[in-house]
């Protein structure tokens, strides 16, 4: 079976890069955002969410098209995948797995001294022409307890942070891309960051780039991880900015407060 990521870091290469032709064109741009640490409530009983009740935890259309308050349908050319950790997908980088596991979404190697016990994963586009949002990927993974994944999540805190202002080169391919990643902050048990993709070139040349939010949660036993891409604000209305990583953040609260409503 294919890899969730397919591998994770080939597919964004061809996504952005298929992406970043299509700015050239039309003016693109870039930006994302991390940070955060936490551990498990102290006087509640954890629930251990695992296989089909895993899906559970992601967004339907409704909910998502609301959280980021446009429209959005499902990915025919990426469909929902479930499974185990050896569906994750990764590749090496020269700018290190933990900052890797920033800039591209499922990374093995970000999981690697982990026991990621199941995966489901869940690709959104516009249903709409013209908007500002271009994907959405939502991801929940199990943890065999809740100790487990707090504690995976508290490494990863400390990981985008350190990545703050970091570039990280995107290895294989043709096309030299990078992701650089800024803007790192942290909510109740989640951290957020700005990525903004582009190709690797002289300093003489200013490419476009493409722009979008990650953020990492946790809940009871469950990690939930998500991304949104977005066209270059610059070419869109300046009547309503973009708070920095709010649509990602806003997904994963809303994620997190499903696992405490699951059984």
């Amino acid at each position: 079976m294919e890899s969730i990521c397919g591998s994770g870091v080939s597919r964004r290469r061809r996504w952005c890069a298929a992406a970043l032709s299509v700015v050239l064109i039309s003016a693109t741009a870039c930006s994302t955002t991390v940070g955060g640490a936490a551990r498990p409530p102290a006087n509640r009983t954890s629930r251990f969410l695992d296989g089909q009740t895993l899906e559970r935890v992601l967004l339907g259309k409704s909910a998502l098209s609301r959280v980021v308050r446009e429209p959005v349908e499902l990915d025919p050319r990426s469909p929902p995948l479930v499974g185990g950790a050896e569906m994750l997908g990764g590749e090496p980088s020269q700018g290190g797995e933990g900052c890797l596991g920033v800039a591209v979404m499922m990374q093995a190697g970000a999981y690697r001294s982990t026991n990621v016990r199941a995966v489901a994963l869940t690709t959104w586009r516009p249903a709409a022409s013209g908007a500002a949002v271009t994907r959405v990927q939502e991801a929940a993974l199990s943890m065999p307890t809740a100790a487990d994944a707090y504690a995976v999540f508290a490494t990863f805190a400390r990981q985008w942070r350190e990545c703050d202002g970091k570039t990280v080169p995107l290895s294989g391919g043709s096309l030299p891309l990078e992701v650089k990643i800024s803007h790192v902050q942290s909510a109740v048990s989640v951290v957020a960051a700005t990525i903004s993709t582009q190709w690797n070139t002289p300093p003489s040349f200013s490419p476009p780039s493409l722009p979008a939010e990650r953020a990492v949660g946790v809940r009871d036993n469950c990690l939930i991880e998500v991304e949104v891409d977005f066209v270059d604000s610059s070419g869109a209305s300046q009547e309503a900015p973009r708070d920095t990583n709010a649509r990602a953040l806003d997904i994963a609260q809303v994620m997190r407060d499903k696992v405490n409503a699951l059984g």
